[in-house]
C-alpha cells in the first residue's frame, strides 16, 4: 500500500535534505536551456517575476543571470530550509532591492500585487488533483500577462507513479480560468539524427487577456 501523500508534511521534511541530495544532470541542463530560449523568444519583456516553489534557488539564480533587467524577483517556497538554501545559492545575484524571499505554500500565499511573469518549475506536478484547479486560477490572478510552468507531462499516464507526482491537464486548466487567451505547450525534447532525448516534461505558457 502506497503511503498517504500530505504535501506540506512531505516537502517540509524533504526540504531539509533536498539540496544536498540534488544531482545536476543533462535533463536539468536541457530544461534550463529550453526555458531561457523560450522566454527570450516568446515573451516580449518582463520586469517583475514571481517564482512559486523556488526550492534551493536553481531557477531563481538562472533567471537573474540571464535576464539582468529584471527589477523585482520574488521567490516563494513552503520550506524554510529551502529558502535559506536559496538565499545562499543566489548570493551573488541577491540584490536585496531586487530579490526577495517568502516562506509559504501557494495556497496560503497572500500577495497584493500582480507580476509580469509568474513561473514555477517542477512544482505543480506535486499539487493534489483536488487542489490544482484553484492553484492554477491563483497563479493566473497573480499575473499581469504571463504564466509559465515546467512540469511532467505524458499523454499516457504510466502504471507506476510515485504518490507525490501527478500529471495534470495544464492547458485545459488554464483555459478553464477564462482569463487565458492563449495557452501553449512545448515538450522538452532534444533530437538528433540518431537519437532522441525526452525529459517527459513540457513548458506550459498561458498568456493572460
Amino acid at each position: 500500500m502506497l503511503p498517504t501523500y500530505i504535501p506540506n508534511e512531505y516537502w517540509l521534511k524533504r526540504g531539509k535534505v533536498y539540496k544536498e541530495q540534488f544531482k545536476y544532470n543533462k535533463k536539468f541542463q536541457l530544461q534550463e536551456n529550453m526555458l531561457i530560449d523560450y522566454l527570450k523568444t516568446a515573451l516580449e519583456s518582463f520586469d517583475t517575476v514571481l517564482e512559486l516553489g523556488c526550492g534551493f534557488g536553481r531557477i531563481s539564480r538562472l533567471m537573474l543571470s540571464k535576464f539582468p533587467d529584471i527589477k523585482e524577483y520574488v521567490a516563494v517556497d513552503l520550506s524554510p530550509d529551502q529558502i535559506e538554501n536559496a538565499k545562499q545559492y543566489t548570493k551573488l545575484s541577491n540584490d536585496s532591492a531586487i530579490l526577495k524571499f517568502i516562506v509559504s505554500d501557494i495556497q496560503s500565499l497572500d500577495i497584493d500585487k500582480k507580476y509580469d511573469l509568474v513561473i514555477s518549475c517542477e512544482v505543480l506536478l506535486h499539487i493534489l488533483p483536488s487542489e490544482i484547479g484553484s492553484v492554477i486560477k491563483k497563479m493566473v490572478n497573480m499575473s499581469n500577462k504571463h504564466i509559465v510552468n515546467i512540469d511532467w507531462f505524458e499523454e499516457v499516464i504510466p502504471k507506476k507513479v510515485a504518490p507525490h507526482n501527478f500529471i495534470h491537464q495544464y492547458q485545459t486548466l488554464y483555459k478553464s480560468t477564462s482569463l487565458a487567451k492563449q495557452v501553449s505547450r512545448v515538450p522538452i525534447v532534444s533530437k538528433g539524427l540518431l537519437f532522441k532525448f525526452d525529459t517527459k516534461q513540457s513548458i506550459f505558457h498561458a498568456l493572460k487577456e
